[in-house]
C-alpha cells in the first residue's frame, strides 16, 4: 500500500528547511533574484572595459546561477514530494523561467569575451589575480573563439 504524504513519518522525509525554511523564505528569494537580474542590463557592452569589470560580472554571473539553482533545487524537491500540489508545479515553472531568463540576461557574456585579444587576455590576467580562480573557464571559452560568430 502506498501511503499518502501526510501520513509519512516526518523523519522518513527530506528537510528542505536547510535549503529555505519556509515558502515565504523562497517566495522572497525569487522576488529578490528577478530584481537583481534586471540590473544585468547595465553589464552589457562593458565586460572587458576593465579586469575588475571582468571579474565583477563574472562573479555575480556565478552567483546569481548559485542562488536561482538553489531555488531550483528547492522547488523540484518540493514538486517530487508530490505531484498533485498545484503550489509546488507552480514554483517549480518560476524556478525554471528564472533559469532562462538568467540565460538569457547574461547571454552577451560569450560573444563580448571572445572579442578579447590575446595581449588584453594577459594584461587582465595580470591586473586582477583574483581571476585567475577562472582562467580554466575562459580558456576553454578562447578555445571556440574560431567557430563562434561575433555578435556583429
Amino acid at each position: 500500500m502506498v501511503l499518502q504524504r501526510n501520513e509519512i513519518n516526518e523523519k522518513d522525509t527530506w528537510d528542505l528547511s536547510t535549503i529555505y525554511p519556509t515558502d515565504q523564505a523562497w517566495e522572497e528569494a525569487l522576488k529578490d533574484l528577478t530584481e537583481q537580474l534586471e540590473t544585468v542590463a547595465q553589464y552589457e557592452g562593458h565586460l572587458l572595459d576593465s579586469a575588475d569589470n571582468l571579474l565583477e560580472i563574472t562573479e555575480f554571473s556565478l552567483e546569481m546561477e548559485r542562488q536561482i539553482e538553489k531555488l531550483y533545487v528547492y522547488a523540484h524537491m518540493k514538486n517530487d514530494q508530490d505531484t498533485r500540489e498545484a503550489k509546488y508545479q507552480e514554483y517549480y515553472a518560476k524556478a525554471m523561467t528564472l533559469y532562462s531568463q538568467l540565460d538569457q540576461a547574461f547571454s552577451f557574456y560569450d560573444p563580448e569575451f571572445m572579442e578579447i585579444s590575446e595581449k588584453q587576455y594577459a594584461d587582465i590576467l595580470e591586473a586582477q589575480p583574483k581571476l585567475q580562480v577562472y582562467q580554466h573557464y575562459f580558456d576553454k571559452l578562447l578555445q571556440g573563439k574560431d567557430h563562434f560568430l561575433s555578435q556583429r
